[in-house]
């Protein structure tokens, strides 16, 4: 009977469109839950404030299923091949491939709402509770258990079909189903290429992660001055970043997304016009843009933040008349970031709108970079002479 439930539920979730699928007992991973304390108390997640509640979430999670017995664990292969360059000429930043498409938040809830729309039909006496992100479930190490893959030095879910590239979720529930077994899903050996690859030096060891010096976390989560010393790193990534995933060898498996809404023709695609972003003088216009794509999880200013550090390291002079207008517009923690990249871009214009924006600058943080891209646009003019 368990074995037939187990069977059935696996089945139609095949259906409904994932693209693999385990089931655990939902009793915690214990090693799991102290190496996350232990992240947690080195300050590895940065200002993720919501990360450092775990435990009373959690306690609230399991007042909602008491009875919980096992955990579905779900993943979907979200992996497009790059496509060609949509945006003409160098002013446009990479989006990390998660976002291509449409949000995998509201994508995946869809699809677990047809899935609980089943397990309600078929066991009416059951209880269930989708998870996609928000809940405080250390999914990577349920998907391991449940044969799903293993973990990375880089901390995600390597599957030797799909490669790196799987979204995760959960179904909680009373039901008592038949726990897989977790698999030999391989191991990195001696690979070590995400560490050695990643622009910043974030994978500070074999699967810990320093988010505060992840690009994915600096573009994406902190809302506050990236610091100096990462900006260039960054290079290109305006969204995200994807260097750990694609320098690893398992991304030689992936394969072509069956979600129609993961692909670039579904979203954004992966490059966005950097000098439109400008363009977009509302979080109203800035929202509808951007409307139904992960995209959102930045605010406005985080994203001309981003973009300007993307230009700053692109150094294209081009773009000197669009940081200046914005300069003269555009919120403190946007003006700290124009003024870094007018100083990287250099030259005489540049210059001059530094030097009229500090006279009459308010904001210390802008005033401080002001100071320092000129001083260091003065040092390279006098390099320039001698």
């Amino acid at each position: 009977m368990k074995s037939q439930r187990t069977d059935e539920i696996k089945g139609f979730a095949k259906k409904v469109g994932f693209d693999v699928v385990g089931i655990v007992c939902s009793d915690p991973i214990r090693e799991a839950e102290s190496y996350f304390e232990r992240w947690i108390s080195e300050g590895f997640q940065g200002e993720m404030k919501y990360l450092e509640n775990y435990g009373e979430r959690l306690k609230k999670l399991k007042e909602r299923i008491p009875d919980a017995k096992s955990i579905i664990v779900l993943g979907a292969n979200y992996y497009s091949r790059q496509p060609r360059r949509e945006i003409e000429g160098p002013l446009s930043g990479r989006i990390a491939r998660y976002a291509w498409g449409k949000d995998y938040h509201r994508v995946l809830k869809e699809r677990l709402e047809q899935m609980e729309g089943f397990l309600k039909d078929k066991y009416s006496s059951g209880r269930f509770l989708s998870c996609v992100d928000a809940q405080p479930v250390l999914e990577r190490s349920f998907a391991e258990s449940a044969g799903l893959g293993f973990r990375g030095r880089q901390t995600q879910i390597l599957n030797k079909h799909f490669g790196p590239w799987l979204f995760l979720c959960e179904i909680i529930t009373d039901l008592d189903l038949e726990a897989d077994e977790a698999k030999d899903g391989g191991s990195c050996g001696t690979c070590w290429e995400c560490l050695e690859r990643c622009p910043t030096g974030a994978i500070i060891d074999s699967h810990t992660i320093d988010a505060r010096l992840c690009i994915s976390y600096l573009t994406i989560e902190y809302k506050g001055i990236i610091p100096r010393r990462l900006r260039p790193l960054i290079k290109d990534w305006v969204f995200g970043c994807d260097e750990c995933l694609t320098t690893c060898p398992f991304d030689n498996l992936s394969k072509e997304t069956e979600w129609n809404e993961f692909k670039p023709a579904s979203g954004f695609g992966s490059w966005l016009d950097l000098a439109a972003l400008f363009d977009l003088r509302s979080n109203r216009e800035y929202e509808r843009k951007f409307k139904d794509t992960a995209l959102l999880r930045a605010n406005r200013k985080m994203m001309l933040r981003n973009a300007a550090v993307v230009l700053g390291n692109l150094k294209v002079p081009e773009t000197i008349p669009t940081l200046i207008e914005a300069l003269e517009r555009e919120v403190p923690l946007v003006r700290v970031h124009l003024a870094w990249a007018l100083g990287r871009i250099g030259g005489e214009q540049a210059r001059r709108a530094l030097e009229r924006r500090r006279s009459c600058e308010s904001d210390s943080a802008v005033l401080e970079e002001i100071d320092t891209s000129l001083r260091e646009l003065s040092v390279d003019a006098g390099e320039l002479k001698v």
